[in-house]
């Protein structure tokens, strides 16, 4: 694809009721290192049709979740149509949100889905896997050895997360732990606090912590018809590699291994003794920690940053432009 092709990037939801919306300025950025900044822009989906009059632009990319009820892409459709530009989505939200994938097969040219067991249950032609990934600009932190906490972990609650720490409390509780983030039971433990954390002081988290643990949700708001477990790391996992995390990821999916080497990388565990037995060794080996984190990050830095993904997904647009 020649450089010159220019693209608008919108939300597929509208900003208002998407907790998420950063990421689409991770994503106009990884394009604008690719195509420049003159050929990218983005607007929020309230106003994507202006956008399309204003840029009109080769490619039209929506980004984000297609679920909310209110959303009708139809209009969109019709103006790419008229003006022949390509309308492709990145949907962010499988295989969560799964049951809703009708809305974007029934308009879309191309559709990229963020889980790659997700992207074989639609019922298109065209669709493809994308992962997440992270921001140089926004999550790259200097990997140093100095650290004021053992062990981190932010998230909401979901039952599987607190049961995991729950069974993890015996070594838990040995180190300076902290856990933050929405839901959490009162009284589980005094490490663990019910506080969101903006997305400049995660990555302060990240940097500062001996081991970031990597818990996946299990949590569904549309994926009744197939019960699809994700099989695919979301944004965190890349966004903490960025930040030279060493992250302790609870195996539920190989997949993770497609992105990052274990015990190089990123390490994995699947119980509390493995948990326990290789926090001890790393613990006891303060440069394996820096090591793994600045491996992570390079990696990162090399293939999962949101170029990385942009140069991708140019790469597949170019055989339907």
């Amino acid at each position: 694809m020649s450089h010159q092709k220019s693209i608008l990037i919108s939300g597929a939801s509208y900003d208002a009721l998407n907790n998420n919306s950063v990421l689409r300025s991770y994503v106009t950025e990884g394009f604008q290192e690719i195509l420049g900044a003159g050929q990218v822009h983005q607007v929020a989906l309230d106003y994507v049709i202006e956008g399309l009059e204003k840029y009109k632009p080769d490619i039209l990319l929506m980004f984000g979740s297609c679920m909310p009820d209110d959303i009708s892409y139809q209009a969109v459709k019709k103006h790419c149509q008229t003006h022949d530009i390509l309308l492709s989505f990145w949907l962010h939200d499988d295989p969560y949100e799964i049951d809703y994938r009708f809305k974007v097969e029934d308009v879309a040219d191309v559709i990229f889905s963020n889980d790659k067991w997700a992207s074989q249950h639609y019922a298109h032609p065209h669709v493809f896997h994308m992962p997440l990934a992270a921001s140089k600009k926004t999550h790259f932190r200097q990997v140093t050895d100095q650290y004021e906490n053992d062990i981190f972990f932010c998230g909401v609650a979901f039952a599987n997360r607190v049961q995991l720490i729950k069974d993890l409390a015996p070594v838990l509780s040995k180190y300076k732990t902290i856990i933050r983030g929405a839901e959490w039971p009162v009284n589980l433990a005094d490490y663990v606090v019910n506080q969101t954390i903006s997305n400049e002081k995660l990555i302060e988290y990240y940097g500062n912590s001996r081991i970031t643990l990597n818990v996946g949700r299990h949590f569904d708001y549309a994926n009744n018809r197939f019960k699809l477990v994700p099989s695919t790391p979301g944004p965190r996992t890349f966004e903490a590699a960025m930040a030279g995390a060493v992250q302790f990821f609870f195996t539920e999916s190989l997949e993770i291994l497609d992105y990052y080497e274990d015990g190089t990388e990123i390490v994995l565990f699947d119980s509390v003794s493995d948990f326990g037995k290789q926090l001890e060794q790393l613990f006891d080996d303060p440069q394996s920690l820096v090591k793994i984190g600045q491996a992570a990050q390079q990696k990162t830095l090399a293939q999962h940053s949101y170029a990385n993904r942009a140069a991708s997904i140019l790469d597949i647009l170019a055989r339907h432009i």
